[in-house]
């Protein structure tokens, strides 16, 4: 078996470098997402790391808009296309970083075939951030005044309602799913244009589409609601604490195989740190 990792990223190309040399393993293959704002000439060093693949297919990306979700379908696209045949596939982010080493992380998906490994919000929590897509939202959108005319429609027009009326899951974007599941949900978009028309004027619409579509598909019986990352959102903030050497004992007590986010640039001694301990996996 061999894994597939999706790799977003935007900045800190020695961190990416850092992150790939971490997960270098016979049977590991990465495939890099650069967001198309980044200059690919800072780049060079990664693209020429043993496995790595870089996307030529690159969107802009911006913070809480569609482009996430496009990078990431345009990764399992990549990963299809190379006729190559995965496990898993995971995505991930450059500010991601392993816990384990890399045979660690290849034995766990070895021994667990044909689970998805996705974070599902219960009901309650799901409810409070329902007008994240109910709500007109014009986050790729490059103009003045874009959330003036955002408040003026939410009050004058109807909830937005999901298309093909699918039950609505919740969660965090970043997934570890079966070769087959993560083909599913790249056909089951680009056969419903509905889909994209409808999160393109949502926020954070990737922290819905693979759960929805994947809880209302075949593969909903296969689930672990269990993505195997530590992810501290204890600041009460839109995007997650960005870990200092203050959270380290909490890192390596969670029992993860990853964790994020990580800024080697202002934190250097954490990845260290992190490398020189052997964390024990729940």
């Amino acid at each position: 078996m061999k894994l597939a990792f999706i790799i977003l990223c935007h900045k800190n190309p020695q961190q990416l470098c850092r992150l790939l040399r971490k997960l270098y393993h016979p049977n590991i293959d990465c495939y890099v997402h650069l967001d198309a704002k980044a200059n690919i000439n800072e780049w060079l060093e990664a693209m020429e790391l043993p496995q790595v693949y870089f996307l030529s297919n690159r969107v802009s990306v911006n913070w809480a808009g569609y482009g996430t979700i496009q990078a990431s379908l345009n990764g399992i696209a990549a990963v299809l296309d190379s006729g190559r045949h995965y496990g898993y596939l995971h995505l991930i982010s450059a500010q991601d970083y392993p816990l384990v080493d890399a045979t660690t992380i290849y034995e766990y998906f070895a021994s667990r075939p044909d689970k998805q490994f996705l974070d599902l919000l219960p009901p309650e929590d799901l409810n409070k951030m329902m007008t994240k897509i109910t709500s007109w939202h014009f986050e790729d959108l490059h103009m003045p005044g874009k959330y003036r005319v955002a408040r003026i429609l939410n009050k004058l027009l109807p909830k937005r309602r999901h298309p093909m009326r699918m039950k609505v899951y919740g969660g965090s974007l970043w997934w570890s799913l079966t070769q087959d599941c993560a083909a599913w949900c790249l056909d089951y978009v680009r056969k419903h244009p509905k889909l994209e028309r409808f999160y393109k004027y949502t926020w954070g619409g990737d922290e819905f589409i693979y759960q929805t579509i994947i809880m209302n598909s075949p593969f909903k019986d296969s689930v672990e609601n269990n993505y195997l990352r530590y992810i501290d959102w204890s600041e009460g903030n839109a995007h997650p604490k960005t870990f200092t050497m203050e959270d380290l004992p909490a890192i390596l007590q969670s029992g993860q195989l990853l964790a994020r986010k990580f800024d080697m640039e202002k934190y250097p001694a954490l990845l260290d740190s992190i490398d020189e301990t052997r964390t024990v996996i729940l």
